[in-house]
């Protein structure tokens, strides 16, 4: 019920076994609720496996998987940045608020809040433009645990 109401799905692996921390019946779902081309898969503690390690992990699951380290901060803008990408080409509710909006959301925000995004997407954070006025975008993070759910958060 609630995955029908996300625009985007991250789901974070472990670099060290990324097979078998694959969210169980994560890609049922998505497809059940047509959302099967909204999520990427962040490959987390990518500093702690070796480069050849990271190629056969990017080779295996493909052109989704990003390879990042949330303790370094390694490849998680970049990430942001695509899961920005792809919900753009696919929703055309989505829409940045208009400069004065944005500027006092951005008011007081620290260096990890809208301010982020708004330097990421180009201006303003971005925002689904509808009748009853601007909504954020919604952006689910699932993982099995000790993935890096919450380090990813964070990092965001």
């Amino acid at each position: 019920e609630r995955l029908a109401k996300v625009d985007f799905v991250i789901e974070v692996r472990d670099a060290r076994v990324p097979l078998s921390s694959a969210a169980a019946h994560l890609e049922q779902l998505l497809r059940d609720t047509g959302r099967a081309d909204r999520k990427l898969i962040a490959v987390n503690k990518a500093d702690l496996v070796t480069p050849e390690h990271g190629k056969a992990i990017a080779s295996r699951l493909g052109s989704r998987a990003r390879l990042i380290s949330t303790r370094s901060g390694v490849g998680v803008l970049d990430l942001l940045e695509d899961a920005l990408r792809a919900i753009t080409g696919r929703s055309p509710r989505l829409a940045p608020l208009p400069r004065a909006a944005a500027s006092a959301s951005d008011s007081g925000a620290s260096s990890h809040g809208s301010g982020r995004a708004a330097r990421l997407s180009g201006g303003s954070p971005p925002r689904f433009s509808g009748g009853g006025g601007a909504l954020p975008l919604i952006l689910m993070v699932v993982g099995a645990p000790n993935t890096g759910k919450s380090s990813l958060i964070n990092a965001l």
